[in-house]
């Protein structure tokens, strides 16, 4: 949930859903004492959440797209309905100015190496570059994990080599080496659950997150 705040009254929010719910809240011009409003708005796959909104009178909770709450200066509650158009059209340049939202890509690496990819994985590559070429300002997060085969030193010397093998691919990619935060986890958060011990493709990978 991200939230766009102008307050000027102590009212408080707090998430009841936590995914997908984006709320903005500001002030409705020409009032001499104008209300806070908060409006409940849709992810960009039309998923909602839902927000508790509270005052020092007062709770509401929110949880249809577009609806919404106006808040008064002495705490009082009014519930809105809002549409797309309308939303947009009152808020279009602060929507537009949000951050893009976090993407993650995930690359798979073939047994016991930290730079050969998986047939799958180029494709998702070639994915990954275009995102980059047009995020503004990008951080980014390299997790690198393991199967279950091996010892749990062995994986995690592998898994940080694989983070940092992905690292070294970004930076040619024109990330600054200080934009990007690389981890190993090891075996410890497999993909696909197995046995100690057990190989498995899925869990041979490195996580991408740009944000």
């Amino acid at each position: 949930m991200t939230a766009l705040i102008r307050p000027h009254r102590p009212a408080s929010l707090s998430a009841a859903v936590f995914a997908a719910a984006f709320v903005v809240l500001t002030c409705l011009a020409g009032c001499s004492t104008p209300p806070d409003r908060i409006v409940l708005l849709p992810d960009p796959e039309g998923k909602v959440g839902a927000v508790i909104v509270h005052s020092a009178k007062a709770e509401q909770t929110i949880d249809t797209a577009y609806a919404g709450v106006d808040v008064t200066k002495n705490g009082a509650m009014e519930k809105t309905m809002d549409s797309r158009s309308g939303v947009q059209a009152r808020y279009g340049e602060l929507l537009a100015a949000r951050p893009p939202r976090p993407m993650t890509f995930t690359l798979f690496f073939l047994f016991d190496s930290a730079t050969e990819l998986a047939p799958e994985s180029p494709a998702t590559v070639e994915r990954l570059k275009a995102v980059l070429a047009n995020w503004p300002a990008p951080q980014i997060v390299v997790i690198g994990h393991t199967d279950l085969a091996g010892s749990q030193e062995f994986n995690d010397r592998l898994s940080l080599r694989r983070a940092k093998s992905a690292a070294a691919f970004l930076i040619k990619q024109g990330i600054p080496a200080g934009k990007i935060e690389t981890a190993g986890r090891g075996k410890r958060e497999p993909l696909v659950p197995t046995a100690d011990g057990v190989p498995n493709r899925m869990n041979r990978r490195v996580v991408i997150t740009i944000q």
